[in-house]
């Protein structure tokens, strides 16, 4: 799949991704400390935020972060962590040797924001999602760098994602999520506060 140069947070971070992903900033306000861009056509978004350091044990980190996520999709009730691994830093080896990497695979029921009401009378508009998600510590910048990726798995007859939506491959999906995290690169330390 052909991808693109990415620049985040003003040029402080690089990213490779298919050209298919816009950045969503273009339409609407996003946060200063996200980055999100969207494949409108296959309804799946690729978003990285850089946060500080949570109070948890690292080994704990990516699920706090992923519980974070379900409340932010209103999906407590219906989100399920598969699996959560560490990364070793031959995996990746941009980042420092003290950082500690996680992956964390999930899948949560969440439907779009304009939809959640639909339950209340009697329609469930809520998609099947797989959540790729890999959070970077770095103690030193007391920094955690958190990176999603949501596929579609299975769409709600009455969601509108069912106009260009469809069932993802999660295998493919997971071979390329590993392949943007190679492409992630630290351009600007000072980004973080720090070096």
């Amino acid at each position: 799949m052909a991808t693109v140069e990415r620049e985040l947070f003003g040029g402080a971070i690089t990213l490779n991704l298919p050209p298919k992903f816009d950045d969503i900033s273009q339409f609407r306000e996003v946060p200063d400390h996200q980055e999100v861009f969207v494949n409108a056509d296959e309804d799946q978004s690729v978003i990285v935020e850089i946060l500080e350091m949570v109070d948890t044990a690292d080994d704990a980190c990516a699920a706090y972060h992923y519980q974070q996520l379900a409340e932010d999709n209103d999906a407590e009730d219906s989100s399920v962590v598969q699996s959560v691994s560490v990364l070793s830093n031959s995996e990746l080896p941009q980042w420092p040797i003290e950082a500690k990497l996680y992956l964390l695979l999930g899948q949560q029921r969440i439907a779009k924001y304009n939809e959640r009401q639909t339950r209340a009378i009697g329609g469930d508009a809520r998609n099947l999602v797989q959540i790729m998600m890999v959070v970077i510590r770095l103690p030193l910048q007391q920094t955690d760098i958190v990176i999603s990726y949501n596929v579609p798995l299975q769409i709600s007859e009455i969601s509108s994602s069912r106009e260009v939506a469809h069932a993802g491959d999660i295998q493919e999906a997971e071979l390329w999520f590993r392949t943007l995290l190679g492409s992630f690169q630290v351009k600007n330390w000072g980004l973080f506060g720090s070096n």
